[in-house]
């Protein structure tokens, strides 16, 4: 209980103190020649203010809109607007009007999480907001009264599904409408629990990689030599993935940037490739390599222990070289991962077979599990397998291919 009271009042400090973040939690972001990063132009949403013909309060993230409450003759501006779903915080009797049938007979689908009191904002609704937000397919319009309901629900969500810290969700929250202490409070709390829902499966092993003294040439020699299997078939494995120009693509745990500067040439000027790694220092050498060469279609992401960090439907392609086995919470990292990908988007995993009296023992003690338990995972987090590429040049690793179910 002292932890649980000391974690609380932890985050709620973190909404009015000023906070320096290790760069492991950084965001989509490009490295500059000083270390320091900043997001592309156009290449994530930010939250604006937006109307909807007389509903209060209207903002919007991408195709999610959030608002108080509108009138029937809003329908039509609702509708003009894209919306095909409405999520509801309201509880019955607060509007005198049939809100929900005559949305639906409007054509428009309908949720609702009904609260009023804190007492009654339960673990229940966050749960219910967050799985109905987590279909970001649909232009959504979110909305309570004033929608300071709306803005506490939406902090539990944008710190445990979208990995925003708090400090910014908390910030986003206001200005769409929180206003609420008690609200406050209750998501602050909600949050706290769910943190730790996820324990590591391996503790530790990405450590020296965020190592601010780490030798990147030493891993150019490790990486980027023939005796590797992977890099001795790079083009095969290029191939294999149907990358086309234009595609946007996903190196996730890029490490020294190989695979992320053959899929800059791959995807061509109209393309683009993120560098997802976990250690700035490789984030670092590969920009820096990619000014070298010219290649100004990348951009290098530090990724977060249980993120990779990219906006909602931002890729066609995620690739996963030799690194699935390096993720500690592949839960939280893969449902990530799910939310990064477009509809029709597809999920490259290449790993070390792990096979009792055929793996090399290196391997059997540093790879945690074998294809069979990391493809479940993969299924599990909503992922479907579509192909296991059968390829006679990879000996000691597989290579499976998912679709975004």
């Amino acid at each position: 209980m002292i932890l649980y009271q000391k974690r609380t009042l932890l985050m709620i400090a973190c909404a009015f103190i000023s906070v320096t973040f290790a760069a492991t939690s950084c965001s989509i972001a490009q490295v500059s020649s000083n270390g320091a990063f900043s997001v592309p132009e156009g290449k994530s949403p930010a939250l604006e203010s937006a109307s909807l013909g007389k509903t209060r309060n209207v903002h919007k993230l991408g195709n999610l809109y959030f608002g108080g409450q509108f009138e029937q003759s809003d329908i039509d501006s609702i509708k003009s607007a894209g919306i095909s779903r409405i999520i509801s915080l309201r509880t019955d009797g607060e509007v005198d009007w049939d809100e929900q049938g005559i949305v639906e007979k409007s054509g428009i689908e309908y949720l609702a999480f009904p609260f009023m009191s804190p007492e009654t904002l339960t673990d229940g609704v966050f749960d219910g907001v967050r799985k109905a937000l987590s279909d970001s397919s649909k232009p959504t319009l979110f909305h309570c009264g004033s929608a300071s309901r709306v803005g506490g629900a939406w902090l539990a969500y944008r710190v445990l599904d979208q990995k925003v810290k708090l400090e910014t969700a908390l910030k986003e929250a206001k200005t769409i409408g929180l206003k609420s202490p008690s609200v406050q409070q209750k998501a602050l709390d909600y949050i706290a629990r769910n943190l730790d829902a996820e324990q590591s499966v391996k503790p530790g092993i990405n450590k020296s990689f965020k190592d601010p003294n780490l030798n990147v040439n030493s891993f150019v020699e490790r990486f980027e030599i023939e005796s590797r299997e992977v890099f001795q078939n790079r083009e095969a494995i290029v191939e294999a993935t149907g990358m086309k120009p234009g595609m946007h693509v996903a190196d996730v745990g890029a490490g020294t940037g190989l695979f992320t500067r053959m899929f800059s040439r791959q995807v061509g000027n109209e393309g683009w490739v993120f560098a997802v790694d976990i250690s700035p220092k490789f984030i670092q050498h590969i920009n820096q390599e990619s000014a070298k060469q010219g290649q100004t279609n990348i951009t290098g992401v530090v990724c977060a222990e249980n993120s990779i960090n990219l906006p909602p439907d931002s890729v066609d392609l995620i690739f996963i070289c030799d690194t699935y086995h390096h993720f500690e919470f592949p839960s939280s990292t893969l449902a990530s991962a799910h939310r990064a990908l477009k509809k029709d988007g597809r999920l490259v995993v290449i790993d070390f077979e792990r096979i009792e009296g055929k793996t090399r023992e290196w391997l059997m003690n540093h790879v945690r599990a074998g294809k069979d338990v990391f493809r479940a995972e993969i299924q599990d987090a909503g992922f479907k397998l579509v192909e296991e590429k059968k390829m006679d040049e990879l000996k000691e690793n597989y290579y499976l291919i998912f679709s975004k179910d």
